[in-house]
């Protein structure tokens, strides 16, 4: 008897032996050990059903290829796995092989198809809960998820799903207690940070996973967090408070048992949806083995007859597997077969599950179901599941008015916000919230560690500040003054411009004039003023001897003049040549020719001198007025009184640096042209380069006055040299930001290097789009200009006004209204002398009449009446006669002597001035 006689015996004989025995391989993967212990828990509910039936089971570990190795290392570990096959198929025997592996084994699925051994696929254990969970975030618009595993299976499975494909971008995360990583860590420094955490884990499992959440303070917003129960037993876990608001996915335990119909207690304690699928399996098994099928077969892998192929190939697994309502088949579609290239093999087994969507509440614990998972489709139950809101890292860092700290403005300290951070404010910011409330998400300003906008190493060739936290992934997308350069696109993207043109100006402070209050007095020299002082003093005593030594002069020529003319006394020189200063002129002018004469030449002094005083008043009030000493660029480039700085390490610094290398390139590569052309050299030969440099003078005057650490400190510079001779180059929107804050400042010169600023984000960020109509919305709104409105357009009513638009002010003429308010006090002060001085004139007078001798009673009584009151002592004579009259010496009355009684005088000059005129019959006859 040959060995193919004794297979066929062997073949014939061993199922009436094992006639009651159900022979079930398990393929697993190495990661499915866990297997074990479900497949011992399913036995044991067998045999407490007391079927005939005896299940044998028999676990083959499927040793994956490496995708790394060589060819020869993959047949070696295939040619393995096929030798523990045959061993199992040549020794126990196979009833039907049950294939739970996540990837196909080509070579065992070959033999099976080939000899007709009974096969059935299981779908991934995790599945159902995968599809149920991405259906509700697909309501929820999801755009990236964590996913946190209880175990490495689970993450296998969770991988196999993505890669089958998953409408959102997805982060799996073992999270068990045999994991290697700190996968709380990995939370922490995730970037960019999720939109949503999905936990699936056991009731147990659960509470260890969340309790590592918690205290790596990585539970921050419960909205977005989602709780999958992979078994019956959500009300083991603890944290219903902390995980308030947070979404739970749980499964009704007596609905399960009711479809595995089963007693309440099989889905309390120990229940796994993979125990529950095998117990099914092993049922309807059963029922196909009870019906003379599926009997075990024994086969050398080496050998086979014809009879056994014919034998094998009229069964079919389907014609005979019956479903129930906990038990289905996966649908069948590419993503669901397990090879792509045997369509015709049947699908794979999975299992239905119901679950109840809701949340965690503190008021109480079982809250309206936001929705149901049946029959694998989502159901909403009275509530809209709305997207929850988005989180965002978003980059921003200081710049005013962009983005700044927030501070108390008595004392300068920051202001803090509940959570003890600094509170941001500034143009950048208030976009920012409008793009919140806009795209609906919540944000995290994050600044850089190093650098500030982004600057590129030399060396390394990796980027700090703005840039590298953006191509790191340390934040999502950057609002900050940032402007678009071809050196930073090249490693981020930059969408629509949200401001105008911006470029690099000068601001310089206000020249801080020396106030005083004869400034006007100035505009001579002290040896002008001296001159004139000297020419007026000279003319008015050359005045005074020509008047008295000219024969025809007024004085010395009465013919000629015999009405009352001036008389030029040295007093009344003076006072011509200091009159002949002003528009009301001198006076009556000296008769001699002589006079004259002297008086036309003085006056041809006046005016030239005074045409100059009002020209070189004028020329040094506009003087005056200038803002600042340069105008352009060009102009603080060609002079060195004046220093200038930029803020270093700063655009505007980079900007002259390339400036400057340019100027060097180009006048390089000109001279090697202008030395080694061979055709038309007589064209270069020129005494100048044609091309003007001055980066090169600039970059060097800011080095030799520092570069400042920041914009602070270069305004604050500014601000300090009141003689405006410091400069302070910088950006123009800042700048012009200052200059509304502070009224000192004023900005030189036109923008240059104008450049835009944008909002950036990672290369092929899928934020572009959204975040670009976003700004186009926002400017379709006219909002930028009303932040451009609110933060540049400041009125300045609480600054001065220039003397432009006040004119000249008080503090420079004022030495003019001093020196008339000086007369106005001389003439009061004068006043008082005259009326002290007429006073005690008149007090002399009086006691002078009381001693006057009494006259002669022989002749006549003289009445004297004279309206002035002014009495002037008796000429040298003894008798004057009056109209023929002798009258008494010792009286005299105004400029005449007037006969009169000596006690009617007395009388008449002790009357007071408001008493009446005398009556009429006590006047003498002459005097009526």
């Amino acid at each position: 008897m040959d060995f193919i006689q004794i297979t066929v015996i062997i073949w014939l004989i061993v199922p009436a032996i094992f006639a009651n025995d159900l022979n079930i391989a398990f393929w697993i993967d190495p990661v499915q050990k866990d297997i074990y212990g479900d497949i011992a828990a399913t036995l044991k509910e067998i045999e407490g059903l007391h079927l005939e039936t005896k299940i044998v089971d028999t676990v083959m570990v499927i040793e994956p290829g490496d995708d790394d190795d060589d060819e020869v290392d993959s047949m070696e570990t295939s040619e393995r796995n096929m030798r523990t096959f045959c061993d199992i198929l040549s020794v126990s025997g196979i009833s039907i092989i049950l294939d739970f592996t996540y990837l196909p084994w080509h070579q065992g699925l070959d033999y099976v198809q080939a000899h007709g051994i009974p096969y059935m696929k299981v779908d991934r254990i995790l599945r159902p809960f995968m599809q149920m969970f991405s259906a509700f975030l697909q309501q929820k618009d999801a755009t990236e998820v964590v996913m946190l595993l209880q175990n490495e299976r689970d993450k296998r499975e969770a991988i196999e799903e993505m890669i089958r494909g998953l409408p959102f971008r997805t982060l799996i995360l073992n999270a068990g207690d045999g994991n290697r990583t700190d996968f709380v860590t990995i939370l922490r420094d995730l970037r960019p940070s999720p939109g949503y955490y999905g936990i699936f884990a056991k009731g147990s499992n659960m509470n260890s996973i969340f309790d590592k959440i918690l205290k790596g303070n990585v539970f921050a917003r419960p909205a977005e967090w989602h709780f999958i129960f992979l078994d019956t037993r959500d009300r083991v876990f603890k944290y219903k408070k902390q995980a308030e608001n947070g979404n739970k996915f749980s499964v009704n335990p007596k609905a399960v048992c009711k479809s595995l119909q089963m007693k309440d207690a099989y889905c309390q304690s120990g229940f796994t949806f993979q125990r529950a699928l095998l117990l099914e399996i092993f049922r309807a098994l059963i029922d196909i083995r009870q019906s003379r099928w599926l009997e075990p077969i024994l086969m050398d892998c080496n050998v086979t007859t014809s009879e056994t192929m014919e034998y094998l190939k009229d069964f079919d697994i389907l014609d005979h597997f019956k479903l129930n309502d906990f038990m289905t088949f996966s649908p069948v579609n590419p993503e669901n077969t397990f090879d792509d290239e045997r369509p015709e093999m049947i699908p794979p087994l999975s299992y239905s599950v119901n679950v109840s969507i809701n949340f965690y509440s503190s008021e109480h614990e079982a809250v309206t179901d936001l929705a149901v998972w049946q029959n694998g489709e989502m159901k909403k139950i009275n509530h809209t599941i709305s997207p929850a809101k988005r989180f965002f890292r978003i980059g921003t860092t200081e710049a005013i008015p962009w983005s700044y700290y927030r501070k108390n403005p008595n004392t300068g300290e920051l202001l803090l916000d509940a959570n003890g951070q600094p509170m941001w404010e500034g143009f950048c910011i208030d976009m920012i919230e409008s793009l919140a409330e806009k795209m609906n998400f919540d944000y995290e300003i994050v600044t850089p560690k190093k650098g500030k906008f982004g600057r590129r190493d030399p060396v390394t060739h990796e980027w700090d500040g703005l840039v590298g936290d953006l191509v790191s992934g340390e934040t999502d997308f950057v609002v900050a003054a940032l402007k678009m350069y071809s050196e930073r696109e090249e490693y981020i993207d930059f969408l629509a411009p949200y401001f105008e043109q911006t470029g690099i100006t000068i601001v310089m402070r206000k020249p801080v004039k020396q106030t005083s209050l004869f400034k006007f007095m100035t505009v001579l020299r002290l040896e002008v003023w001296m001159s004139i002082v000297g020419a007026l003093v000279s003319t008015a005593v050359a005045i005074w001897l020509l008047d008295t030594y000219s024969p025809y002069s007024a004085k010395n020529n009465k013919k000629a003049y015999p009405y009352p003319c001036r008389d030029f006394t040295l007093r009344e020189s003076f006072w011509f040549a200091l009159t002949s200063f002003t528009p009301q002129g001198g006076g009556e002018a000296p008769k001699a020719i002589s006079a004259r004469i002297l008086v036309a030449a003085y006056w041809l002094f006046v005016v030239l001198m005074l045409a100059t005083f009002t020209a070189n008043l004028a020329a040094f009030l506009t003087v005056e007025r200038m803002q600042t000493p340069v105008q352009s660029l060009e102009q603080l480039a060609r002079q060195s009184r004046i220093n200038y700085t930029v803020v270093e390490g700063s655009d505007t610094h980079h900007y002259f640096i390339n400036m400057d290398f340019a100027e060097k390139t180009l006048y390089r590569m000109w001279k090697e042209l202008a030395l080694n052309a061979s055709r038309d050299f007589h064209k270069f030969r020129v005494w100048d380069y044609p091309i003007k440099e001055q980066y090169g003078r600039i970059l060097l005057a800011i080095n030799s006055s520092m570069p400042v650490a920041d914009a602070e400190e270069g305004f604050r510079k500014v601000n300090e040299r009141e003689g405006a001779d410091y400069a302070f180059i910088h950006d123009s929107s800042e700048i012009k930001y200052e200059i509304t804050m502070n009224c000192n400042l004023t900005e030189v010169g036109e923008v240059f290097a104008e450049q835009p600023y944008a909002v950036a984000v990672q290369q092929g960020s899928h934020l572009a789009d959204p975040i670009s109509f976003a700004i186009l919305e926002l400017q379709k709104d006219r909002y930028f200009e009303e932040l451009k409105a609110k933060y540049w357009n400041r009125s300045r009513s609480n600054c001065p006004l220039s003397e432009e638009e006040q004119g000249i002010t008080l503090e420079s003429l004022g030495g003019v209204f001093i020196a008339t308010l000086c007369g106005l006090g001389l003439a009061m002060i004068s006043l008082v002398f005259e009326v002290l001085w007429n006073k005690r004139k008149q007090k002399k007078i009086a006691g002078d009449i009381v001693q006057v001798k009494p006259v002669d009673v022989k002749d006549p009584p003289v009445e004297v009446w004279h309206s002035e009151a002014k009495l002037t002592p008796p000429p040298s004579f003894e008798t004057a006669t009056f109209r023929g009259r002798k009258i008494p010496s010792g009286i005299t009355l105004g400029s005449e002597f007037k006969p009169g009684r000596v006690g009617l005088n007395r009388r008449l000059l002790s009357r007071r001035p408001d008493e009446d005129t005398p009556p009429k019959d006590e006047l003498p006859a002459y005097m009526e």
